[in-house]
């Protein structure tokens, strides 16, 4: 998938923070496939010492409950992640939907606008802490149906691989999400499609720029 960076300078592009950038997200239905299976052409930085420690953890999805809140010990998620089901908040109601809902999802392909309603997760893994990464500039991901998505993409240090592969395949084998963190909030929980060999990068996608923007700025405060 080419990748179009975008021409206007990130000061320009202030908004929201909204995914532990390169992570997760919601409803245990995300997808996520290891960057090394397609390489994108983007130019990453040495290894820096990160704004904001990532919390890389695998995540079990979970229904909201009747109120449209997350149940106790679960966590909402906060990035608008492309092709999460989320559950719909109806006036004075919401219909879960999620790994325990009896209700059906309907999971198009592409959503043609950003998700609205909560998705919940439980952390049921061990967190990895990363500290330090490569995190290239931001890009857009026009070629696709539906709404241009935003991101980048996250190399992380050779030390932190083994562990982070453990996680992606745990996440896996349990058919459960692989969380990622930043700043106290969950903002990205893809599901992992194949058994990760070497989690030595992640992409970040998310429907809105002023969310890649404002997690950016969390890892590198300097951008």
């Amino acid at each position: 998938m080419p990748y179009s960076f975008l021409t206007r300078p990130l000061s320009v592009l202030a908004g929201t923070l909204s995914a532990a950038v390169l992570v997760l997200a919601v409803a245990g239905c995300g997808r996520t496939t290891p960057l090394e299976r397609r390489p994108a052409p983007v130019s990453l930085p040495p290894t820096r010492a990160l704004g904001s420690s990532i919390i890389v953890q695998v995540m079990r999805s979970r229904p909201a409950t009747a109120m449209g809140r997350c149940p106790a010990g679960s966590v909402p998620l906060v990035g608008l992640e492309p092709d999460v089901p989320r559950a719909a908040v109806a006036p004075g109601r919401t219909v879960p939907v999620g790994t325990d809902s009896t209700a059906t999802p309907s999971r198009p392909a592409v959503p043609s606008a950003p998700p609205v309603g909560v998705a919940c997760y439980l952390p049921v893994g061990s967190p990895v802490t990363i500290t330090a990464a490569g995190v290239s500039s931001i890009t857009t991901y026009p070629d696709q149906p539906g709404p241009a998505t935003f991101g980048f993409v996250i190399a992380f240090p050779t030390a932190d691989v083994p562990a982070l592969t453990a996680a992606s395949r745990q996440a896996h084998d349990a058919g459960d999400a692989l969380g990622m963190s930043v700043g106290g909030k969950l903002w990205q929980a893809p599901r992992p499609e194949v058994k990760a060999t070497a989690l030595r990068a992640e992409q970040i996608s998310l429907l809105s720029r002023d969310q890649a923007v404002q997690l950016h700025r969390l890892l590198v405060p300097s951008s």
